[in-house]
Formats: C-alpha cells, structure tokens, sequence
C-alpha cells in the first residue's frame, strides 16, 4: 500500500508499475542481507534468543512481502487487461480519499500512543525514551518538511 502511494510513475500508471519492480527488488535485498546476517553472522554473536529471532522474522516477512510484490507487478505489466482494472481500482477517487484519511488517522495515532508511552517508559529504559522520542521529533520533522514541500510543489 505505502509503495503504491510512494511510486506514483507521475501519473504514468504502467511507469509507476516498473517502480513499483524495482521497489520490490530493493526489498528482496534487505531481506537477503538479513538471511545473510542471520546465518553468517548472528549463531556466534551472543545476541538474545529474542534478537536472533528478529533477524529472521524480520528478513522472512521482508522477503516474502517483496516476492508477493514483485510477482504481482510482473503479473499486471504481462497483462493488459489485469494491469487495466488494477488502474481503474488505484485511481478511483473514493479509495484515495479513503487511503488518504486512514493514513492521518494511523500517523495521529502512532504519535500520540507515542507520546503516552513516553511517560511509561522514561522509568524504565533511557534508551527506549531517547529512541521514542527521537522518533517522535523525526516524525514532527518530516511533517514540516513535507507540508513545506507540498505547499510549494500543489
């Protein structure tokens, strides 16, 4: 969904498609370079059971996600009538708006749960507060940022 709204082709729906490829490739590497980080470098790390763990979830849902993606988007650039409905399906206007909306309402959210969490975890961990509110301040960043942008670009 993300990758959708990211790779966009600038309204070219069959380039946004060969984006869209090339996103999924990139994808199959990160999870790749966990596969690899996993089997060469973690049995002798001393890392937690749980730490191991992350790195092959973490690399088995990166990698079986980009598959999905990628399969799907040379599904819809070999056939024209499936890559057709699926354009009609992304432009509508209904869905965008939709996609639009719960995707403030995620990113309100987030942050706020964000911002509760602090108060839970600043007795707790110093590093989880710092790395929370480091996020928190890279979202608030990146709001800025990109309102600044848009008012300028729309």
């Amino acid at each position: 969904m993300l990758v959708k709204q990211l790779l966009t082709g600038g309204g070219n729906y069959e380039k946004s498609l060969k984006q869209r490829r090339w996103a999924a490739i990139g994808m199959l590497c990160v999870g790749l370079v966990g596969f690899v980080c996993y089997f060469l470098l973690v049995p002798d790390s001393g890392l937690s059971d749980y730490a191991q763990g992350f790195y092959l979830g973490a690399a088995s849902g990166i990698s079986f996600g980009a598959l999905v993606l990628l399969v799907r988007t040379q599904y819809l650039l070999t056939h024209p009538q499936a890559q057709r409905k699926a354009r009609i399906e992304e432009t509508d206007e209904r869905k965008m708006q939709i996609a639009r909306t719960a995707a403030q309402a995620a990113g309100a959210f987030t942050f706020f749960a964000s911002a509760a969490a602090l108060f839970v975890v600043l007795p707790l961990s110093m590093a989880a507060f710092r790395t929370l509110m480091a996020t928190m301040i890279l979202y608030c960043f990146i709001f800025v940022a990109a309102n600044a942008w848009l008012s300028k670009k729309l």
